[in-house]
């Protein structure tokens, strides 16, 4: 496998795959897509809440925000010794304590670990009128893509032509958009490492 012609522009990167077969092309393409793990918002206490919002669909809202990801602190819950129960080996906090009248953006929310953030500020949540009042704690865990799209760090594609693979992928912010590639790669080649071994 022949790698050329990289290119960036923004959260965006494309290049060049050379003696790569059209099903492991799109075997890396899928772990882009679903099996680089990243932070997102699993678990959601919600201690008050008096606006238009039920509990569930402001949940739902708060884990499809990108969050900023650092795999050299955390764990994969189900790789802790806490036993499921959120500990700080595999667990980030985030709190949201707003009253209206106010636009709620991303940016409210406030991190306990400063790596786990929001990635973009200004993402809108809900429009709080006077006298309502969201009070909340939200606990992001380490997934993968293929358990639920609020894990997924990013889109790629690719297009096969004169012997050669061109390949694109961007990022959603987890992680640099050179950092993702480089993860899906790792994660591919150690996968197909296990692969190699079964087969012996």
């Amino acid at each position: 496998m022949k790698l050329s012609g990289f290119k960036k522009q923004g959260d965006r990167i494309s290049f060049t795959i050379k003696d790569l077969d059209v099903e492991l092309a799109n075997a890396l393409r899928r772990k882009i897509i679903s099996g680089v793990p990243v932070m997102a918002i699993e678990k959601v206490d919600v201690l008050s809440n008096s606006s238009i919002l039920n509990d569930e669909v402001l949940a739902h809202r708060l884990g499809l925000i990108p969050l900023a990801t650092d795999l050299k602190s955390y764990v994969e819950p189900l790789e802790c010794g806490c036993e499921l129960k959120g500990c700080t080996n595999c667990t980030s906090t985030l709190t949201l304590d707003v009253a209206g009248p106010l636009m709620v953006y991303s940016g409210h929310l406030k991190p306990t670990d400063p790596k786990i953030k929001p990635v973009y500020d200004n993402m809108p949540l809900i429009k709080l009128t006077e006298n309502q009042k969201i009070k909340l704690e939200a606990h992001a865990t380490l997934g993968c893509g293929r358990q639920h799209m609020k894990w997924h760090a990013g889109i790629a594609s690719y297009e096969a032509s004169n012997n050669k693979l061109d390949f694109f992928i961007e990022s959603y912010g987890q992680y640099p958009v050179e950092d993702l590639a480089k993860l899906a790669f790792n994660v591919f080649q150690k996968e197909l490492s296990e692969v190699k071994k079964e087969v012996k």
